[in-house]
């Protein structure tokens, strides 16, 4: 990602990244559903705090063939196992209907962050007068 980005843009911009890559784990949940000793996975909660913290960082590349150092490639990208309050005789941990809730409310946090950059971009492109 270009750290020529205004800061805000930016946090939006890897929160949208954030939430498309928890819309995966949880699809590879879903589809999980029926395996045998599959254990339910989520991403660690995205925080605003430390994605602006990075965006603060000293660090930055001037030229897009830079190599971009793991501290700036991404915030909260790690997976850990998802809490289960059940677990099926086969060892399957996968709830469909608390997945749901989560796919939902991930799409509904999606189009929230989606309208604040949209917004964000409208207003911009009124401040340059287009």
């Amino acid at each position: 990602m270009a750290t020529s980005e205004p800061g805000l843009i930016r946090l939006l911009t890897e929160k949208m990244a954030y939430l498309g890559q928890r819309q995966a784990v949880l699809a590879q949940n879903v589809a999980n559903a029926n395996t045998p000793g599959y254990k339910a996975k989520d991403l660690a909660p995205f925080s605003f705090s430390d994605a602006l913290k990075e965006t603060q960082s000293g660090m930055r590349t001037t030229d897009p063939r830079h190599i971009i150092p793991a501290s700036m490639a991404g915030v909260n990208a790690a997976t850990k196992r998802a809490r289960s309050f059940e677990t099926v005789p086969s060892g399957n941990s996968v709830e469909l209907e608390q997945q749901m809730m989560q796919v939902s409310n991930t799409a509904v946090d999606y189009q929230a962050v989606t309208a604040m950059y949209r917004k964000f971009i409208g207003l911009f492109r009124t401040a340059i007068g287009k």
